[in-house]
């Protein structure tokens, strides 16, 4: 009989990226708590670039928990990783095409990229994933299937983590840097 998917060295790693994107998804949520309180509120890019960020960390935390739930059915371990390549390769190239007409949409609407080159990077790396994994429903890369779908995932928290650092800096160009005054300890502070 076969190893188990979830009890092979792989299903440590799919456990690890499930992991990962639950808290990259979690610092979505924070990003859009502390978006809302800028004076400014939201740029048109923000949500954009949230929802990429969403997309990426729950796709690859969905994806890493499929191959576990499919290996329940006691199906060999090369249909799991086939099955589990297609439905990632279906997921990717959605999500870019989907992401790329927001995008172009944002763009035609006076909105550029803040950061130039960043989408098409994120596109050309996912596009990468997605034909990655498509080839692989065919059984082309063989016993290279198992890094392959993991490196799909891995492209796709790379993309996540890739959206939160340039959020983050977007988000800390927004806010007032200038030095204020420290109070001297004769004023009576407000909330004293």
């Amino acid at each position: 009989m076969p190893t188990p998917v979830a009890a092979s060295p792989i299903g440590d790693v799919l456990i690890a990226i499930a992991q990962i994107g639950v808290a990259l998804a979690g610092f979505s949520g924070l990003i859009a708590a502390i978006r809302t309180t800028a004076p400014e509120g939201w740029h048109p890019r923000d949500p954009w670039s949230l929802s990429w960020m969403l997309a990426t960390s729950i796709g690859a935390l969905l994806l890493a928990l499929l191959p576990l739930w499919l290996g329940l059915f006691s199906l060999p371990t090369d249909s799991v990783f086939r099955i589990s390549c297609g439905i990632a390769s279906v997921y990717t190239g959605v999500l870019v095409v989907v992401r790329a007409i927001a995008g172009r949409r944002l763009t035609r609407a006076g909105f550029p990229p803040r950061v130039p080159y960043f989408p098409l990077t994120l596109t050309c790396l996912l596009t990468v994933a997605s034909i990655a994994t498509g080839i692989g429903v065919f059984g082309v890369w063989g016993d290279a299937i198992v890094p392959v779908f993991a490196g799909a995932l891995f492209i796709l928290l790379l993309a996540s983590v890739l959206v939160l650092a340039i959020f983050l800096i977007l988000l800390a160009r927004t806010f007032d840097h200038t030095p204020h005054k420290p109070a001297s300890p004769d004023e009576k502070r407000p909330d004293a």
